[in-house]
């Protein structure tokens, strides 16, 4: 039983390794330009934002028929606290923030395409941000850690143009998850 099984799994996946030869996503560049809102600190009567804009510039190259691999840049203005007695003294902060991103391409193994104009990718994102807050703030002065896991669409209105959206969840991402759309370049 367990030997058909191995048999019927590597089956599959040379089937899907072969089919996956005609794919549309291998030397593609893809660039991409966003947008989302991520969580601040709310402290009534502060002035603080509940959220801040998060912008997010990334390139990505096909090294396999169904893998992206890149690198992304961004900045948001985050905030700082403080936390005394019976309040919070804040600061707003500004974040720069950079890593690595792969994307599992899904469709290149369905659709045999040579151009295709839908993406349905996973996603990873690994890197850092740099705080630059004051001494004795949280989060504290230096480079944090942060990622993000999730799903993501693209669709070229035209052959290669077009607008994207994803759903993430990870360290910096609201904790119900997080999205971020724009547009997107492909050649």
């Amino acid at each position: 039983m367990i030997r058909k099984a191995i048999i019927l799994i590597l089956f599959i996946f040379s089937f899907s390794v072969v089919h996956a030869q005609d794919s549309y996503i291998k030397n593609r560049w893809n660039i991409k330009a966003g947008y989302a809102s991520y969580p601040g600190i709310y402290v009534s009567k502060s002035g603080m934002k509940v959220t801040y804009g998060n912008y997010r510039v990334e390139a990505n190259y096909g090294i396999l028929n169904f893998l992206e691999v890149g690198g992304y840049l961004g900045y948001s203005r985050l905030a700082s606290y403080l936390p005394v007695v019976g309040k919070f003294i804040w600061e707003n902060q500004n974040t720069p923030f950079a890593g690595i991103n792969i994307n599992l391409q899904l469709l290149p193994f369905i659709v045999k395409s040579p151009d295709f104009r839908f993406d349905l990718y996973l996603l990873g994102r690994y890197g850092g941000a740099y705080y630059s807050s004051p001494e004795n703030y949280y989060p504290y002065k230096g480079l944090q850690f942060q990622y993000e896991h999730g799903l993501g669409v693209a669709f070229y209105l035209w052959k290669h143009v077009g607008i994207f959206g994803e759903y993430s969840f990870g360290l910096l991402a609201k904790p119900s998850g997080n999205f971020r759309g724009g547009l997107t370049v492909k050649w």
